[in-house]
């Protein structure tokens, strides 16, 4: 499942939507998501089940799990 996880500058995930696009229109309605200046947005597939966690607990750490491993792939160290 593609997934984009937003970080402050400190790292700390803020929050996480379901695919890569962070906008989109319905009929007249359109909509688009922004962050403040030092926030992150991460794309990266997850695991297919996340979409039904329903512990906010158990999602967090879930989300810090791929998004650790996609910061490894992303900057790995020498």
């Amino acid at each position: 499942m593609k997934m984009t996880i937003i970080t402050d500058d400190q790292g700390n995930i803020l929050g996480a939507v379901q695919g890569h696009s962070l906008s989109g229109k319905q009929g007249e309605v359109e909509a688009s998501v922004s962050f403040a200046e030092g926030y992150q947005t991460h794309l990266m597939e997850v695991d297919d089940d996340m979409g039904a966690v329903d512990d906010a607990t158990v999602f967090q750490q879930r989300l810090r799990q791929h998004l650790d491993q996609h910061m490894q792939k992303a900057h790995p160290k020498a």
